[in-house]
């Protein structure tokens, strides 16, 4: 017979078995059985709040960015009616919650009706699934049930009502119902033959990414849909993530539903793809019933129709698995579609959407503070927005670099939930930055959680933007035609208010002071609370005539494009349909925004990134020897498993090894191996292009521009690892030799010695090998120290290849001592090397009888004559050959010869030229210079600049720097 418990002990061993870790909340008298059982977990903590309110704000918060069950638990009555706002907060967002109240008891109360309401009653239109628990046993399949109707899509709200009498009751003991994974049904093959005619038919195609497709799996198939059909794609405000906003096809975000920059792509779009989208969020754009524009909607439930939202198809079921069938059915971009428009508006947005950002004005443009917000966080910070006039401008022209690193609420659009979701957030993720942003109505509506925020000790910004009034109604009233009046607020001194708290007050008291001010605070631990004052005056000026009169100028820049076009063939499905892939199961978002698909380290791990060298194509993670430093903050960025002579000469072994197979293996599996590697190279773009960020200090634009090279060079190796020709000649020149001929035939070397240098780290990787997978060669390279990890990524994507013989490729980091091999081995039949000439011809001395291709430093000079046509275009060249790569390039301009009639003039321009470039962080868009590679480079050019002032030699002044470091 099994062992009785408390009912209460039963339902909180339920929650921890559904992986709950937080519950928020103000018990009451009713719950304290629940309170005891909550004191006994050690997989819960209890966060008390000071308001009902803000704890069911962060349930939803942590059902948001997880996809499992938040948790927040109230008293009966006035604690259970305080939960409303945050259960329709939760339901129209689509975030999983449990709200637990408590309640008199059901069998035997005293208290007649005091403190009760029909909070089952009352909850039932705004919950998925309410119940009173009548019975103590039925706490664990009342858990297991809610849970699962609370997760599954559309994810909501539900709530269980336990009363005093019922928890504290004696129940036999069961072990809680196991949890498994739901697979959600996908969508049926007619659907998809249906979307899949629509899309090909279509002139131009637009993708539309909304809240729904905010799910792990959704996302990476639509980065690959994006990748793989090139279309161009926008978002609603909740879509805001899912795909990196610095992809070239992203055209911008539907903030307001009409009349934006957006609006004048999705209205001349003929076809827009919207994934995930639900009628409860504000319309990204209209519909109209005489338009041309037709919608094919995409979604885990079939669409509702209204005024404005009728959509022509319907694709109902898994997204993930839908937009994967539909990508591998119609495979690439189709040679009708014109997207020239679409880019020619993002050209235009890109330009003005920012308009003002660098405004100077005090108090501030919300421009100029979001721009100084995104320049503060981290690539995988959190920002949680309250709801205000401010919204609307983070919408529009906060990049977002990743799922859920901008939350902002376009459903209920509630105030008073910034404050609690960053809290949330923050205890949720410890280690990543969080700034909670909200007006000063919002903020007031939840300011007393700075309390428990301080308690529990969470290490959070809040910044509170002041501009004494309800702005976005005071917007309103003025764009209605309506007097002013009603809306003004008599603040607090919030830098008091946060004191008070115990927390740490700030003011930004002038224009200088944003910036520093916020990147000092997001470095700071505690709870900070800056006041940031604002002005939305011209804000609204910018929205109205000054945004209608900007979108008239981009409409005036479209071209005319005929309409009338042949019938387009439309794709048959596959011959042999593939199996489909599992429906994801349910709802989970990716915590961070550029996953790392190397197998970093083991899991659980924390600290730097980790990566393995690759010996004999296989990962090893022998030890973190090598630190790799990220450029621009002289942080460690990641630690490599860095090879000794002994794996060195092991790596050679294998590539000898291996030189017959490798020459033996036919050129369509070469072929293979190469195109699958791009697949995965661009699947990985962003990835790739943020680790050359971080250890080579390259701009991300010239980062992009590399991984852009590196997937054309192992393109351009496939398609030539068919076409290996030999060559046939006649040899009948004479009497003597005729009837001759000669057939040349081409074979491997065998094994090839690859030393890469720092600079180009991916492109010069790949122009060693990529032709030698095509070729049929086997090889070991040696990559630079200071920059191994793009080519550690590509030993990452070529070890997942069946086609490879073990020993094919080995990818060694390791010291200068251990590297002499790479130079000296005889079982080495070539050695190609890229770096300095001193070094490269020494190289070659001791090469042996091996084959020597040499890839050397130069010292480029470039001369401007007299007879120059156009002095500012070669100015700009000049500049880019000079400055590009911090001027790190063999290839870089390093002299330059004038005319002495014009040396004056091109002397101005090229100084005036120089000083218009940006310095910085290397991840930020407009930085054209970053960081050199270490310190002693740096010590070399200003040791050049002084030689060069030594010997008569005169700086010109760029900026305040005048030859020396920022």
């Amino acid at each position: 017979m099994a062992a009785n418990v408390r009912a209460s002990d039963s339902f909180v061993e339920s929650l921890e078995n559904e992986g709950v870790e937080f519950v928020f909340g103000l018990p009451g008298e009713e719950n304290l059985d629940v309170l005891d059982s909550l004191r006994k977990s050690k997989k819960i903590k209890l966060v008390v709040c000071k308001h009902e309110q803000a704890a069911g704000f962060m349930a939803a918060t942590i059902g948001r960015i997880t996809g499992k069950i938040g948790v927040c638990l109230s008293t009966l009555g006035p604690g259970a009616t305080n939960f409303t706002t945050c259960a329709a907060y939760s339901q129209l967002g689509g975030y999983p919650m449990m709200m637990i109240t408590g309640q008199k008891p059901i069998r035997a109360s005293k208290q007649g009706s005091f403190q009760i309401v029909d909070v089952v009653q009352m909850m039932t239109p705004l919950c998925k699934f309410t119940k009173q628990v009548s019975e103590g046993e039925l706490l664990l399949s009342l858990v297991r049930r809610s849970t699962k109707i609370a997760e599954s899509e559309k994810p909501g709200p539900v709530h269980l009502e336990i009363p005093e009498d019922i928890a504290g009751e004696s129940v036999p003991y069961h072990p809680p119902f196991p949890v498994f994974p739901v697979r959600r049904a996908i969508a049926e093959m007619k659907a998809i033959d249906a979307a899949v005619k629509m899309i090909v038919e279509a002139r131009s195609p637009l993708l539309c990414i909304a809240a729904g497709a905010n799910r792990a799996r959704t996302a990476r198939a639509l980065r690959q849909f994006v990748d793989a059909l090139e279309i161009p794609f926008i978002t609603t405000q909740q879509g805001k993530g899912v795909i990196d906003e610095r992809h070239p096809l992203f055209i911008g975000t539907a903030a307001i539903s009409a009349n934006d920059y957006v609006h004048c792509a999705s209205d001349e779009a003929d076809l827009i793809i919207n994934c995930g989208h639900d009628t409860v969020e504000k319309p990204p754009f209209f519909m109209h019933r005489s338009g041309k524009t037709k919608v094919l909607h995409i979604n885990f439930y079939p669409s509702e129709v209204d005024e404005v939202y009728f959509p022509h198809g319907d694709v109902v079921g898994d997204i993930a698995n839908a937009i994967w069938q539909i990508k591998e059915t119609i495979k690439e971009r189709q040679p009708h579609w014109d997207f020239r428009w679409f880019m020619t508006v993002k050209e235009f947005a890109d330009k003005h959407v920012a308009d003002h950002w660098e405004d100077t004005r005090y108090p501030f443009t919300p421009q100029r503070v979001i721009a100084a917000i995104r320049q503060a966080m981290p690539e995988d910070g959190v920002v949680c927005l309250d709801n205000g006039m401010y919204k609307v401008w983070f919408a529009r022209m906060y990049k977002t670099y990743g799922q859920n690193t901008l939350l902002l609420d376009n459903a209920l659009a509630t105030m008073g939930a910034g404050l609690p979701s960053a809290m949330a957030v923050k205890l949720k993720y410890p280690d990543r930055k969080v700034f909670g942003v909200c007006g000063d109505g919002g903020f007031a509506m939840n300011s007393q959680e700075i309390a428990t925020a301080v308690e529990h000790g969470i290490d959070l910004t809040c910044i509170v933007l002041n501009d004494n009034a309800y702005g976005m109604i005071e917007w309103k009233q003025h764009t209605g035609g309506f007097q002013k009046w009603g809306l003004g607020i008599v603040n607090p001194d919030f830098v008091a208010l946060a004191e008070s708290f115990g927390a740490h007050g700030h003011r930004v008291n002038s224009s200088e002071e944003l910036e520093p001010t916020l990147e000092k605070v997001v470095n700071l631990k505690g709870v900070h609370i800056v006041e940031i004052p604002v002005d939305y005056t011209l804000s609204t000026e910018i929205l109205g005539p000054v945004l209608a009169e900007r979108v008239k100028e981009l409409l005036s820049l479209k071209p005319q494009i005929p309409v009338a076009r042949e019938p387009v063939p439309v794709p048959t499905p596959m011959d042999k349909e593939p199996e489909p892939k599992p429906a994801e199961p349910a709802p989970g978002v990716v915590p961070a925004p550029v996953p790392v698909k190397v197998e970093a380290a083991p899991k659980g791990s924390t600290g730097p990134l980790k990566y393995p060298y690759y010996i004999a194509n296989v990962p090893v993670f022998a030890n973190e020897d090598l630190q790799v430093i990220d450029k621009a903050t002289g942080e460690v960025h990641a630690v490599c498993a860095q090879a000794d002579e002994a794996v060195v000469d092991k790596a050679i072994a294998a590539a000898d090894a291996a030189s017959k197979q490798m020459a033996a293996m036919p050129s369509y599996k070469r072929k293979a191996v190469l195109e699958r590697a791009v697949v995965e190279m661009k699947e990985r773009f962003e990835e790739l292009a943020l680790a050359l960020c971080a250890e080579a200090g390259k701009p991300i634009k010239d980062a992009r521009g590399e991984v852009g090279r590196l997937i054309d060079t192992f393109t351009i190796a496939a398609e030539e690892s068919v076409r290996i020709y030999g060559e046939y000649a006649p040899l009948d020149i004479s009497a003597r030799v005729e009837g001759f001929s000669s057939i040349v035939r081409r074979f491997p070397i065998g094994a090839v010695s690859m030393v890469s240098p720092f600079n180009f780290p991916l492109n010069l990787a790949a122009h060693k090998i990529a032709p030698a997978l095509a070729v049929g060669c086997p090889f070991v390279m040696k990559p630079a120290s200071r920059t191994p990890i793009g080519a550690l990524i590509i030993g990452d994507i070529l070890s997942k290849a069946p086609e490879l013989p073990a020993g094919a490729f080995s990818i060694l980091p390791c010291t200068r001592a251990s590297a002499d091999l790479f130079t000296v081995d005889p079982r080495f039949k070539m050695l190609s090397f890229t770096g300095s000439p001193d070094v490269g011809w020494k190289m070659k001395e001791r090469a042996g009888k091996k084959k020597v291709t040499l890839e050397l430093g130069g010292n480029a000079a470039c001369v401007i004559d007299e007879v120059v046509p156009d002095i500012d275009a070669v100015v700009k060249s000049v500049i880019h050959g000079a400055f590009y790569q911090s001027g790190q390039s063999c290839i870089s301009v390093q002299r330059i010869f004038v005319n002495a009639s014009i040396y004056g003039q091109v002397r101005d321009a090229i100084v005036a030229a120089a000083d218009k470039l940006r310095m910085g962080d290397p991840r930020d868009e407009a930085t054209f210079i970053g960081p050199m590679i270490d310190v002693k480079e740096a010590d070399r050019v200003e040791r050049w600049v002084e030689e060069a002032k030594a010997a008569g030699g005169k700086v010109f002044q760029h900026k305040s720097y005048g030859g020396l470091r920022a």
